[in-house]
Protein backbone atom coordinates (compact mmCIF):
# COMPACT_ATOMS: atom_id res chain seq x y z
CA UNK A 1 0.00 0.00 0.00
CA UNK A 2 1.49 3.27 -0.86
CA UNK A 3 -0.72 5.32 1.93
CA UNK A 4 -2.03 4.29 5.24
CA UNK A 5 -5.29 5.61 4.33
CA UNK A 6 -5.73 3.02 2.22
CA UNK A 7 -6.04 0.62 5.52
CA UNK A 8 -9.81 1.93 6.12
CA UNK A 9 -10.77 -0.21 3.07
CA UNK A 10 -9.52 -3.31 5.25
CA UNK A 11 -12.44 -5.77 6.24
CA UNK A 12 -11.43 -8.12 8.47
CA UNK A 13 -12.03 -11.74 7.45
CA UNK A 14 -13.02 -10.73 3.87
CA UNK A 15 -10.20 -8.55 2.71
CA UNK A 16 -7.62 -10.41 0.93
CA UNK A 17 -3.91 -8.73 -0.05
CA UNK A 18 -0.79 -10.09 -1.87
CA UNK A 19 2.68 -9.28 -0.84
CA UNK A 20 4.91 -6.92 -2.63
CA UNK A 21 8.18 -7.57 -0.34
CA UNK A 22 10.40 -11.14 -0.30
CA UNK A 23 9.82 -12.17 3.41
CA UNK A 24 10.60 -15.36 2.64
CA UNK A 25 13.79 -15.26 5.13
CA UNK A 26 10.63 -15.32 7.99
CA UNK A 27 9.03 -18.22 6.13
CA UNK A 28 9.10 -19.91 2.74
CA UNK A 29 6.05 -19.69 2.07
CA UNK A 30 6.30 -15.91 1.88
CA UNK A 31 7.58 -14.86 -1.22
CA UNK A 32 6.23 -11.70 -3.28
CA UNK A 33 2.61 -12.58 -4.70
CA UNK A 34 1.57 -14.83 -1.99
CA UNK A 35 -2.10 -14.04 -0.99
CA UNK A 36 -3.40 -13.65 2.50
CA UNK A 37 -6.61 -13.44 4.30
CA UNK A 38 -6.59 -10.19 7.45
CA UNK A 39 -8.13 -11.69 10.15
CA UNK A 40 -7.11 -8.92 12.38
CA UNK A 41 -5.16 -5.92 12.96
CA UNK A 42 -2.27 -6.07 15.45
CA UNK A 43 -1.07 -2.27 16.21
CA UNK A 44 -1.76 0.94 14.48
CA UNK A 45 -0.58 -0.04 11.18
CA UNK A 46 -0.01 -3.88 11.26
CA UNK A 47 -1.95 -6.63 9.99
CA UNK A 48 -2.30 -10.40 10.84
CA UNK A 49 -2.74 -12.05 7.79
CA UNK A 50 -3.39 -15.83 7.49
CA UNK A 51 -2.00 -18.04 4.42
CA UNK A 52 -2.76 -21.28 3.73
CA UNK A 53 0.32 -22.56 5.61
CA UNK A 54 1.31 -19.69 8.04
CA UNK A 55 -0.03 -16.37 10.07
CA UNK A 56 1.77 -13.67 10.48
CA UNK A 57 1.90 -9.59 11.27
CA UNK A 58 2.90 -7.58 7.85
CA UNK A 59 3.40 -4.18 8.10
CA UNK A 60 1.21 -1.79 5.85
CA UNK A 61 3.90 -1.10 3.27
CA UNK A 62 4.92 -4.42 2.73
CA UNK A 63 1.69 -5.91 0.84
CA UNK A 64 -1.43 -4.26 -1.46
CA UNK A 65 -5.28 -4.85 -1.40
CA UNK A 66 -6.75 -7.36 -4.03
CA UNK A 67 -9.69 -6.34 -5.58
CA UNK A 68 -12.33 -8.05 -6.45
CA UNK A 69 -11.59 -11.19 -4.73
CA UNK A 70 -12.34 -12.19 -0.86
CA UNK A 71 -12.33 -14.92 1.57
CA UNK A 72 -9.26 -17.36 2.24
CA UNK A 73 -6.85 -18.04 -0.78
CA UNK A 74 -6.02 -21.82 -1.75
CA UNK A 75 -2.55 -23.02 -2.36
CA UNK A 76 -2.89 -23.32 -6.13
CA UNK A 77 -3.12 -19.35 -5.90
CA UNK A 78 0.30 -18.78 -4.01
CA UNK A 79 3.64 -18.24 -6.43
CA UNK A 80 5.54 -21.44 -7.09
CA UNK A 81 8.76 -20.14 -5.66
CA UNK A 82 11.88 -22.53 -4.30
CA UNK A 83 13.67 -20.75 -1.67
CA UNK A 84 17.44 -20.38 -2.35
CA UNK A 85 19.84 -20.98 0.48
CA UNK A 86 21.11 -18.00 2.40
CA UNK A 87 24.26 -17.60 3.91
CA UNK A 88 24.89 -16.67 7.51
CA UNK A 89 23.96 -12.69 8.09
CA UNK A 90 22.43 -12.01 4.61
CA UNK A 91 19.41 -10.12 4.02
Amino acid sequence: MKDKSELDRVVLGETRIVLTRDLSVMNPNLAPGAQGLVTAKLANYTLKVQFPRVTVGIGWQDCEIVDGKTGMPTDAEQPRMIPRPRAMGEE
